[in-house]
């Protein structure tokens, strides 16, 4: 993760199955509750198509 990067642009960058909710479901336990809020630097596991 960069600055300034979301779920959603970094699912469609990555052609991730399922958009940003899939990334944000297999990531959960390292981003938190709030989707929304993802701290830079963290290292998100990314299934693409």
């Amino acid at each position: 993760m960069q600055a300034g990067d979301t779920l959603g642009s970094i699912a469609r960058r990555f052609a991730v199955k399922g958009g940003w909710q899939a990334l944000y479901a297999a990531n959960r336990s390292l981003i938190g509750p709030d989707p929304n809020r993802i701290v830079v630097g963290t290292m998100l596991r990314i299934d693409p198509l």
